[in-house]
């Protein structure tokens, strides 16, 4: 029998759909590849700038605030690096909205994808709610009143850890942007001073707002790959190099600085005043070494920020001094040539009468030296001594001693103070300037100028800035003129004179009492004093002033000498000891005693 073989051959309608379909398929082919060369030869740059806008980003890097030291390196500001997390509401609602369109499609799988993809963004919600410490309903409620908005902050300056946790949610319209906080390790002790940054780390108080400028350093920029849901990939180029910031040396010693706030502070509470203010400035290079005020504030807790806490008192606000002014008055009248060192003032019987205002003492002193008008805080004795120079004589020194002007220390804000011109003055005016009414200055000013009694009449401008060459003073008194007051300042600090409890063991020490009554609703009130002392050590050769003042303590018998003295012995015992600066050669100089021997019983 014959065999009958298939025949391999497709029939010719087969073979003519298998050309076909070859050449179709190599058309395409054709046209794909011609594509693909059109858009590498003729569309490559336009195609770089679109992915560039999908991928590429540049990013703004934050420069580090530059830490603020005291004078020995110590730490008083420094910043830590923290997260802000913030969101793209449109962009969030505008994926929910979509997942909500599709969970109503017919297609039974989409709208379950879509169901779970919803679900999984609301638990991711809720988790974000949790790490940031707020209602769940709180977080809807802020994302659906800015839902139109394509920024928002949900949370500043948080740890890095918990930002973190949040980027692991990955919901793709919250992100995070690197900052910096500020913390201050010194708290409520140095807050007046240092002051405070906001929340966009830019200083509004303080040093930090004087010398933000330096502080603050300059953003850089870089242009960095990020995928779809924001996350880094890779660092491209820098574009601007951040510049940090600069770091400030202030002049002030953390050791005093703790305990004159220490002092300060348990004084104001336990006298219940109103508020108190410290300075202590070291004489021959005029920088400030401790500076306090209550009421305080810690600048770590931003609740706590009220402007009445926040206030540097000591250099923004002005006050009569009170008796204080009476050394600058003497001193006044010595370089004017009015009267000498050894002058006898008579203030019998007690009082003066200046037209309808009646000056008086707490007693008749008799014809006393000027020693012993600082001693028993005459009033009779110093409008007597204001009377004798000349209205221009007393308005030039006390303005040389920077009375009326602001010391430009370093702080924002400082006080004038007020310092009438002379020609403005009637008998009442210079007779009550003598003994600190009539005048205004900030505590800083005040103990500045009694500064020139230590330095034999040089004053040194005052700073809160480290100084790290000698600066030259000016003179703006006599050498012997200066001697004589600091001499006459010691008879003050004596067993039965107004500063007794200025006392410090082993050194002698010059300074002034005050207490004047403040001017409320056009009249002096009795019941509201401000309480001060004043004083200079080593007194045989002064290194230290130190300056107290309590505003409206609310005790009996308030005075300086009883209240702001035993403060200044304190703080000024401690500074010394911690400057290792010797006691007197002599335990009580044979000057003082002589000076309280003429009268100061």
């Amino acid at each position: 029998m014959r065999t009958v073989r298939a025949s391999n051959k497709l029939p010719p309608v087969y073979r003519g759909r298998r050309l076909v379909l070859l050449i179709v398929l190599l058309f395409l082919i054709g046209v794909l590849l011609l594509r693909a060369g059109y858009l590498e030869i003729f569309q490559q740059q336009w195609l770089q700038k679109q992915a560039d806008k999908r991928q590429m980003r540049e990013v703004v890097i934050p420069p580090y605030r530059g830490m603020i030291v005291d004078r020995n390196e110590e730490s008083l500001a420094i910043s830590s690096p923290v997260e802000s997390v913030w969101c793209n509401p449109r962009k969030l609602f505008k994926v929910r909205n979509a997942l909500v369109k599709g969970s109503k499609s017919i297609d039974e799988a989409t709208s379950a994808l879509a169901k779970t993809r919803l679900d999984d963004i609301d638990i991711s919600l809720q988790k974000l709610a949790k790490l940031l410490g707020m209602e769940f309903s709180k977080l809807q409620e802020k994302l659906q009143k800015n839902k139109r908005k394509r920024f928002i902050y949900l949370a500043r300056q948080i740890s890095p850890e918990v930002s973190d946790d949040i980027a692991n949610l990955n919901l793709s319209a919250i992100s995070s942007t690197s900052e910096y906080r500020r913390f201050y390790p010194m708290g409520e002790a140095l807050s007046h001073v240092i002051g405070f940054t906001n929340i966009d780390d830019k200083g509004v108080e303080g040093i930090e707002r004087s010398m933000n400028r330096e502080l603050a350093g300059i953003s850089g920029k870089k242009r960095v790959v990020r995928d779809g849901r924001g996350r880094l990939i890779e660092n491209i180029e820098q574009i601007k190099e951040m510049v940090p910031g600069k770091q400030v040396s202030l002049s002030i010693d953390k050791r005093i600085q703790f305990q004159a706030y220490k002092e300060l502070k348990g004084q104001v509470y336990q006298m219940n005043a109103k508020a108190g203010s410290i300075v202590v400035l070291d004489i021959h290079s005029g920088e400030i070494l401790a500076m306090a005020n209550m009421p305080g504030f810690n600048p770590n807790v931003r609740s706590d920020l009220k402007p009445y806490k926040y206030r540097n008192r000591a250099v923004m606000d002005a006050f009569e001094p009170g008796s204080t002014i009476k050394p600058l008055t003497i001193a006044a009248a010595l370089e004017d040539r009015a009267i000498g060192a050894d002058v006898m003032i008579d203030t019998s019987p007690g009082y003066i009468n200046i037209g309808k205002t009646v000056i008086r003492d707490p007693r008749n002193y008799g014809s006393i030296t000027l020693d012993r008008i600082l001693a028993k805080s005459s009033n009779v004795g110093a409008s007597k001594v204001a009377l004798l120079m000349k209205p221009s004589g007393q308005w030039k020194f006390l303005s040389r001693v920077g009375l009326g002007r602001r010391p430009n220390a370093g702080f924002p804000n400082e006080a004038q103070g007020k310092l009438t011109y002379y020609d403005k003055w009637g008998r009442v005016d210079r007779a009550s300037l003598g003994y600190g009414y009539g005048i205004s200055v900030s505590l800083l000013q005040l103990a500045h100028a009694y500064s020139v009694f230590g330095t034999g009449g040089v004053l040194y401008p005052p700073t809160i800035i480290k100084r790290t060459e000698k600066v030259s003073g000016q003179r703006v008194m006599k050498e012997e003129n200066a001697n004589a007051v600091l001499r006459m300042l010691g008879a003050v600090v004596q067993d039965k004179a107004t500063g007794k409890r200025a006392k410090i063991d082993g050194y002698k020490v010059a300074g002034k009492t005050g207490t004047a009554y403040k001017f409320i609703n056009k009249k002096y009130r009795k019941d509201r004093k401000i309480v001060s002392f004043i004083g200079l050590a080593p007194a045989s050769k002064p290194r230290l002033v130190v300056a107290v003042m309590i505003n409206e303590p609310r005790v009996e018998r308030a005075s300086g000498g009883r209240l702001a003295a035993p403060i200044f012995s304190k703080v000024m015992a401690s500074a010394l000891r911690i400057l290792d600066i010797p006691p007197d050669n002599l335990p009580v100089a044979k000057q003082t005693r002589q000076l309280v021997g003429r009268g100061a019983t």
